[in-house]
């Protein structure tokens, strides 16, 4: 029909109806590069639904015509409304269904947001822009790294989660639970009408196989694989639309094992099939184009002694190995028994330069969790939420980056009487330090400054999470939610934690290390004098730039004069951090990371006394400078476990770069599994790789569109080398340099 080819203006396909027959491998190896671009090219049907313009209107008339109700009655009538009306569209090429107009519920979401935060003064928003604007800390409400429940999705299917709501109406006992099963129950009905909406949709395209999907999901849970991929993409789409972007889609191989040995079992697919569906669902992801990626969890321990590793995790790193993408990331779980043979197969994929994989300590990360209070039967249930934030699926709201913060930014307040060299007030007043004791001193008491007032200005936005963001649709998937009849925005489920990232270690450690020797140990300026050289950016003290640069002790090359000045770093603010309240009936804990900040944060801070120059970027995560890393990976590694990462219960990462050459040939994923078995043995959380050669890379920046493929381990996430900025890609270039 007419419909099914505006999908395709410009593509000369032949259309594969059915699944079977050998029909998969080839559609999608045919339909790769259209998929790619799926959401450019949307196949929204505009008979399917109301105008998008005209819905627009009519859910922001509701919301402002009926602000004397519960905001969680409001937004969950408003999503419902949407998903109910939104027009839809099934392409028949495809092998599920997800497009739908959703954008119009973002604007909602603003609209509602600067509502609720005109009771913030002036003046504190003016503070939240000036810590900002001078590069010391961030803090917010963060609702961008969550994920549901996914095994009561898989487990009870749309009808279960709607019955299981209207169970807890029953219950309520109060009108505040009553408004919230009600608003679930809303939502919940409208999900299940959104699922029959397609079903017909796809019907009307003569897509038969996808209706049958559609049909099945109306009635039960899912019974087949690819009823519950496709119940989970189109739950991610309508979560997303709710406002909580979904970051997780928890342990992919334990929660989908069941349905794909089933279908194996029964004869419905054959491993092939199976891997063409996921290489379907994959490209979806992919297609969002979203920068930060999508986690997907595998292996690990499920319980005492039983690992989780099985087929379907050897055949979800097929895909990635034969996608060759940066999107969808992954995360792998490791214990002291997890199988050579599977982490052998991941490690050969990182070998190769598929990259977008984060390795977790199981054996660190349980006693991690266990410090924090978290129950035994939950601790096997952590998964890795955003980028690498540990958290338990179905139990937990982590909030993973409710605050990010420069652990580099107070030296400018020590040097400065508590200023910025820029004027701007950061903490206390103080006088200038007479010697390097009194330096460190003060150093640690503006970083106290900063980190708890950090704290105290998320707890202001958290306390506002239920006038911002109810969220129904979310809270109807966690069991402890329904349970007690509350909203995750109300604490609702059984852990509610906020992360605060702290960027820098690196540079913080080589920074009081060249005071240290500059000062005192070498007297070559006091502190007065080096504060005027730094405000100035080192002009006309290149001699003193360089002997602070190259002679003084560095951060991630085992030397010991360092790496006690970690350890007492991160000691101090990992007891600052964890266990202080959060506004949620939780608390705050520390993450040792930096994603890509250690960029934003350098461009507003001043130069700095390892030799850095203002502007530059700080260290990344918990590795060394960057380009200082000069006594190779094994000190870098010996480093990073000085300090105790089981206190990093938001995470706390370590990137490696080899040189492609270290882990060529048959013994190259042999490398990588040893450097990440004996960095776990020594008490490393988490690491992640990058195999890059400066050469190739200089090359890249030349001829860009020859190197297209070569992707790269930024921070949390991959992305392709080449639409990095050129000064990410200097960065990445010389830390290769110092790698060979």
């Amino acid at each position: 029909m007419f419909f099914a080819f505006l999908c395709i203006p410009f593509l000369k396909i032949r259309c594969i109806v059915s699944g079977k027959q050998g029909g998969f491998m080839k559609a999608f190896e045919e339909l790769k590069t259209y998929l790619e671009n799926q959401y450019q090219h949307p196949c929204i049907d505009p008979e399917s639904g109301i105008d998008p313009e005209l819905l627009k209107t009519q859910i922001f008339e509701y919301w402002r015509t009926h602000r004397d109700e519960p905001l969680i009655t409001v937004r969950a009538k408003s999503l419902a409304r949407l998903m109910r009306e939104t027009r839809i569209g099934v392409d028949p090429l495809d092998r599920f269904a997800d497009q739908m107009n959703g954008g119009i519920f973002y604007e909602l979401r603003e609209e509602i947001k600067k509502d609720a935060y005109s009771v913030f003064s002036q003046e504190f928003w003016r503070g939240v822009s000036e810590y900002w604007e001078t590069g010391t800390f961030m803090s917010w409400l963060d609702i961008s790294h969550t994920a549901p429940d996914w095994a009561s999705i898989l487990r009870l299917g749309a009808p279960g989660l709607l019955a299981r709501a209207e169970g807890a109406r029953k219950e309520a006992k109060t009108e505040k639970e009553r408004v919230f099963c009600d608003a679930a129950i809303c939502v919940l009905e409208a999900f299940l009408e959104l699922l029959r909406r397609f079903a017909a949709q796809a019907e009307k395209v003569n897509a038969p196989d996808v209706a049958e999907v559609f049909h099945a999901l109306t009635e039960r849970p899912p019974q087949t694989f690819r009823e519950a991929l496709q119940l989970a993409i189109v739950y991610d789409r309508c979560q997303e639309i709710e406002g909580e972007p979904l970051r997780s889609q928890g342990h992919f191989d334990r929660l989908f094992w069941p349905f794909y040995r089933r279908d194996l079992e029964q004869g419905v697919l054959t491993r092939e099939e199976a891997k063409e569906l996921l290489k379907f669902m994959w490209t979806k992801i992919y297609a969002q184009m979203n920068p930060n990626g999508k986690n997907f969890c595998f292996g690990g321990l499920a319980a005492p002694g039983v690992d989780a590793c099985n087929d379907l995790t050897k055949l979800c790193f097929e895909v990635h190995f034969e996608l060759n993408r940066i999107n969808p990331k992954l995360s792998f779980r490791v214990h002291k028994n997890t199988p050579d043979a599977m982490l052998r197969q991941v490690t050969d994929s990182v070998r190769s330069g598929r990259t977008a994989v984060v390795f977790s300590n199981d054996d660190l990360a349980f006693e991690m969790l266990r410090r924090r209070g978290k129950a035994e039967e939950d601790i096997y249930n952590y998964t890795l939420i955003g980028c690498y934030e540990p958290a338990i699926l179905g139990r937990e709201m982590c909030c993973s980056m409710s605050a990010w913060g420069s652990m580099v930014k107070p030296f400018e307040a020590v040097f400065n009487n508590g200023c910025a060299f820029t004027g701007e007030r950061l903490g206390p007043e103080c006088a200038l330090p007479a010697n390097y004791a009194e330096f460190e001193a003060e150093y640690f008491r503006q970083l106290d400054h900063e980190l708890v007032t950090a704290m105290e200005r998320t707890k202001v936005f958290e306390r506002l999470w239920d006038k911002v963001n109810p969220s129904p649709l979310l809270s109807s998937t966690m069991p402890d939610c329904m349970a007690s009849r509350r909203d995750v925005s109300d604490a609702g489920t059984r852990y509610n934690t906020s992360g605060v990232m702290v960027a820098g270690l690196g540079t913080v450690v080589d920074s009081l290390a060249a005071v240290r020797m500059l000062v005192d140990e070498r007297k070559l300026c006091t502190v007065a004098e080096l504060a005027e050289i730094l405000r100035n950016d080192w002009k006309d003290a290149e001699h003193l730039r360089l002997f602070a640069l190259k002679r003084a002790p560095k951060w991630g090359n085992g030397d010991a004069r360092a790496d006690e000045l970690g350890t007492k770093l991160m000691t101090f603010v990992c007891s600052r951090i964890n266990h202080t309240p959060n506004a949620r009936g939780g608390t705050f804990q520390t993450g040792e990371w930096s994603i890509d900040h250690n960029f934003t944060f350098g461009h507003k801070t001043a130069a700095t006394p390892d030799g850095r120059h203002a502007g530059d970027p700080f260290s990344r995560n918990t590795g060394a400078s960057i380009g200082m890393e000069k006594h190779g990976v094994t000190a870098l590694l010996n480093s990073a476990v000085k300090f105790d990462q089981a206190e990093c219960p938001d995470g706390a990462v370590l990137d490696v770069m080899l040189h492609p050459s270290a882990v060529s040939g048959s013994d190259g994923a042999d490398v990588i599994a040893g450097l990440v078995r004996s960095y776990f043995a020594a008490g490393g959380l988490m690491i992640q790789f990058n195999i890059l050669n400066a050469e190739d890379l200089r090359k890249a920046q030349e001829d860009p569109e020859k190197y297209d493929d070569v992707q790269v381990r930024v921070c949390g996430w991959n992305n392709k080398f080449v639409n990095l900025s050129h000064e990410e890609q200097n960065a990445f270039i010389a830390q290769a340099e110092a790698q060979q």
